[in-house]
């Protein structure tokens, strides 16, 4: 199997994208009893909403994903944090925000209601961890009218974050039969070729995949970037054809 698209000559651009958290970046990526925590590891859909500034009407009661991403000028895959993330643990007493009192509750006992948040520690370019340098990395295809920001707020705070990019230019897009380890975490309902290994992470709204190997699907090729072409912009693959036969 073979085949090539410009992904250029449809009105898109790609970019590389690196994102430093200047401020400690809270998410409930897994909540076990009191305990809220962040795995370094972003949505591809929450990156969108925020890059993209995004927002659902105040009537709605939850995002209507399908409809939203439908509607923006750009899409991001997940954010894949470096391998030196460092996390702080606050202490939560929670009371009732009306009264501000803790005896107040159905059991009746004066006691606060201790929990705890796990969240990332700030994260910028040049910082006294050289490590930090690498911050959040991910891809981002876009339409050629779209100006993707510098500065976004993120996360549950809306913590302040950086953006960098760079444009991957020409953005051709290859089929390719033998599996590929994409540079980026995927989203799974992104891949409608066939997923050969991978490691799932669990976080709202569905699983992320920390890394996949992904045969007879697109890619771009471009140095050190091996980019997974979401299926919402790539041709239907024989692999596809063949499970909707």
């Amino acid at each position: 199997m073979s085949g090539h698209l410009d992904l250029n000559a449809q009105g898109l651009r790609l970019f590389a994208g690196r994102l430093y958290n200047h401020d400690y970046l809270w998410f409930s990526s897994i909540e076990i009893s009191k305990t809220a925590s962040t795995v370094p590891l972003i949505h591809n859909y929450a990156l969108t909403y925020a890059i993209t500034g995004y927002s659902s009407s105040a009537y709605r009661v939850a995002p209507q994903y399908a409809q939203d991403l439908a509607r923006m000028p750009a899409y991001a895959t997940p954010a894949r944090g470096h391998a030196h993330v460092t996390f702080t643990r606050f202490t939560q007493n929670a009371i009732n925000s009306r009264t501000l009192r803790t005896d107040d509750a159905p059991r009746g006992s004066n006691s606060p209601a201790l929990g705890w948040r796990l969240v990332i520690d700030p994260v910028w370019r040049g910082g006294l961890n050289s490590n930090s340098a690498e911050g959040f990395r991910f891809y981002l295809f876009a339409q050629s009218s779209f100006r993707p920001p510098a500065v976004v707020r993120l996360g549950k705070k809306g913590c302040p974050v950086r953006l960098e990019w760079e444009e991957i230019t020409p953005a051709v897009a290859l089929l390719k039969d033998e599996p590929v380890r994409p540079t980026h975490a995927i989203n799974p309902l992104d891949v409608q070729g066939e997923i050969q290994t991978y490691y799932p992470v669990a976080i709202p709204p569905h699983l992320v995949l920390q890394f996949a190997d992904i045969a007879q699907d697109w890619f771009v090729f471009s140095g050190e970037h091996r980019v997974h072409v979401p299926r919402r912009f790539a041709p239907v693959s024989g692999n596809a054809r063949r499970k909707t036969a």
